[in-house]
């Protein structure tokens, strides 16, 4: 079977059948576990677990005390994501409420890398730091806060990231997986900062909870239990927050409703790409500060980074394309034209498209390359680099995403490594809560998904017919789709291979989610597409050249696609020998410069001519006809088999001599000339008719 359109991921339904509009809210509540949405939408501190039932909190909490009494110089050392920013923001915050002498930091993503280094170390011993708490980071630097010590230099560290062997001799260690009577173990690093700051103060620090949700949204922890109650919290504090920060990223954002899909995709994003582009130190600022005009002044800055963002990340994806080589199970791609703030989104685009665990790497003049890795398929990538650590000088993350650090002499090695341990085998599952059927569903149904921030809720439609399809601004495709009774706009965005491998008038199956889209005060719902699958017989319609060449990575992804007009012309000129060989699943119309020619190269002069030629010579091989013809090797040696068939020539060890014929000879007496001409309709029929009657041909054809 050729080419059949397959869906990326295997389809787990949750629930079987068609499900009605009134019962979509309830089926997504139940898919998801909740029993009470009021009571889930509404759990507040009444979940919160006491801060004290850390293992180390005690300890913890004492050394602060006696830190702010004495006025010792407090540095909190945080991490450049929107977690990490956000962690250093709330401890920050509650410790200068607390009275503390307190300073923070965080490392150059560029220059020094994740977490606590050496460098790091030395400017804090130099700087007569008296007590260190990290936030988000720490749980594997052992050596760092060791030096620590050793220069009389207390450390706290919070963190929820995977530790690698025993952890750091710190003076405290604040992670859930080292207090087993802690009853949550899903908090984000802001989470355990929120923790020991309410610790501290021995207060639940409401005007905070704001900082604490934006963090635990953006770092997609588990939104259950402690989790969703400080979403909870944190979303009815954004609504009347008081922080200056805050209320500008608000302003600047328009944000239609205050909800978990707006935190996620509209606020969380910009406060990260400050951190990718090395000045997350903005950010914190803007989270920390008390004066107008700072905050006027760095909001600007938070925009412009922003859109900086984008334009880098559009840049390092198109050319991380460029190095993919499908043929490999993981994919490290390495380039030293790549931005360093954008590798992670860049591995976790191309490990979607190609869906292959990937690993991005940016090479710089100092021959260490810095990469970021993402996984696919659920393979544990954090396992992967356990086994290439002998390649690497650095590394860490989790089973999903992991940072490293490699000589650029060693990357060959990497890939290769990877490659070999690699066993991922199985198509990735996506979960889809319910089949529905786009005439069934209210907008009102999607308004009330959307208010509670379900945007994770994913619906099969089935046999939906392409009405019509559309490229947007050359990366995302639109289609217009139909069950029979109603139409509607599908989106993928960042990707155009369903524009080129989907045609008008395919029937497919999909799935995605569903939101409402606002145009000139008309709302209409629309799917955001996931994944497609067309399981019938398909005719792409790539005869545009700019169309046919913009295809060409797609196709090579496509196995053993038959694109039809050049292959009539180089396969013996025999279409129905091909359908009957091939029978094809998918058919191909590409662009063929051959197509354009062939009427003028098959017609009677042009075969006159090149007989004449050959007259004019004693002998002459098939090479110098070509050349003294200026006719092409796919035209000369089928004419000559013309003459052959018309015993007109002799061909002795590749040389080509007259026959003086008796009689006139007719070409229609040749095989070869009956072929071409049985080409040349076919060749006319697939360069110029539709799609639509091409596709009913081949239908016909195949059935027949």
């Amino acid at each position: 079977m050729i080419g059949l359109f397959k869906a990326k991921y295997g389809w787990e339904l949750k629930i079987l059948g068609f499900v009605p509009d009134n019962e979509i809210f309830e089926n997504i509540l139940k898919n998801r576990g909740i029993d009470d949405v009021d009571h889930f939408f509404s759990m507040g501190k009444e979940v919160l677990a006491d801060p004290f039932l850390f293992v180390d909190m005690h300890k913890a909490v004492s050394r602060i005390l006696q830190a702010i009494s004495a006025q010792e110089k407090i540095l909190i050392f945080g991490d450049y994501d929107c977690d990490g920013i956000s962690a250093i923001a709330v401890l920050y915050r509650a410790l200068k409420q607390a009275g503390a002498l307190v300073e923070f930091d965080l490392p150059d993503r560029f220059n020094d890398g994740y977490g606590l280094s050496i460098k790091a170390v030395d400017d804090i011993i130099r700087k007569e730091i008296k007590l260190l708490i990290t936030v988000d980071n720490g749980i594997t630097s052992n050596e760092e806060v060791a030096k620590l010590s050793d220069a009389g230099i207390d450390t706290i560290i919070t963190d929820h990231h995977e530790t690698i062997g025993s952890p750091p001799d710190a003076l405290a260690i604040l992670h859930t997986k080292f207090s087993p009577n802690y009853p949550f173990k899903e908090l984000a690093g802001v989470g355990i900062s929120y923790k020991l700051a309410t610790a501290v103060l021995n207060d639940d620090l409401d005007d905070l909870l704001d900082l604490v949700m934006i963090g635990t949204v953006a770092d997609l922890v588990l939104l259950q239990g402690e989790n969703q109650a400080l979403v909870n919290l944190g979303l009815a504090q954004l609504k009347k927050t008081t922080n200056l920060g805050l209320r500008k990223l608000l302003m600047y954002s328009h944000l239609d409703q205050i909800n978990v899909t707006a935190i996620a995709f509209k606020i969380a994003p910009k406060i990260n790409s400050s951190g990718r582009l090395g000045k997350a130190k903005d950010a914190v600022r803007l989270l920390i500060s008390e004066s107008d005009e700072e905050v006027n002044r760095l909001i600007l800055d938070i925009e412009a980074n922003h859109s900086i963002r984008k334009e880098l990340t559009d840049d390092a994806y198109r050319e991380c394309e460029k190095m993919v080589d499908v043929n490999n199970n993981v994919l490290v791609l390495s380039s030293a034209n790549l931005h360093e703030g954008v590798i992670g989104i860049c591995a976790q685009k191309i490990a979607e498209k190609y869906q292959k665990s990937t690993c991005v790497i940016c090479t710089g003049e100092d021959q260490i390359g810095k990469g970021s890795m993402r996984s696919f398929a659920q393979e544990d990538i954090l396992n992967l680099l356990n086994q290439s650590s002998d390649l690497l000088i650095r590394y860490g993350g989790h089973s999903q995403a992991a940072g490293l650090a490699i000589a650029i002499n060693d990357i060959p090695a990497f890939r290769h490594r990877l490659n070999s341990i690699s066993d991922v085998k199985q198509r990735p599952k996506i979960k889809v809560d319910m089949q529905v059927r786009v005439a069934d569903i209210s907008i009102a149904t999607i308004k009330q998904l959307e208010k509670l921030s379900f945007f994770t809720a994913k619906f099969l439609f089935t046999d939906m017919v392409i009405i019509k399809k559309m490229m947007m601004t050359d990366k995302h495709t639109k289609l217009i789709i139909s069950d029979g009774d109603k139409t509607i706009e599908a989106i993928a965005f960042n990707n155009l291979e369903y524009f080129y491998r989907l045609e008008e008038g395919d029937t497919i199956n999909l799935v995605g989610g569903i939101s409402i889209n606002t145009w000139r005060n008309t709302e209409t719902m629309q799917i955001l597409i996931e994944d497609v699958s067309c399981d019938a017989f398909q005719v792409l319609d790539l005869r545009d050249q700019i169309r046919f060449f913009g295809a060409q990575e797609i196709l090579k992804r496509m196995e053993e696609t038959v694109i039809i007009d050049d292959t009539i012309i180089n396969a013996e000129f025999d279409l129905n020998r091909i359908m009957d060989q091939f029978h094809p699943t998918t058919v191909v119309l590409g662009y063929s410069e051959k197509a354009k020619v062939i009427d003028q190269l098959f017609c009677k002069d042009t075969i006159g001519l090149l007989y004449r030629l050959i007259e004019t010579q004693s002998e002459i091989t098939i090479g110098e006809l070509e050349k003294i013809s200026q006719q092409p090797t796919w035209v000369v040696q089928p004419v000559v088999q013309i003459f052959r068939d018309l015993n007109l020539i002799n061909i002795i060890d590749e040389k080509i001599t007259i026959i003086s014929p008796t009689i006139k000879q007719n070409l229609q007496n040749s095989v070869t000339y009956n072929k071409i001409m049985t080409a040349r309709q076919q060749v006319d029929f697939l360069t110029n008719e539709s799609q639509q009657t091409i596709k009913k041909y081949f239908t016909n054809m195949m059935e027949a």
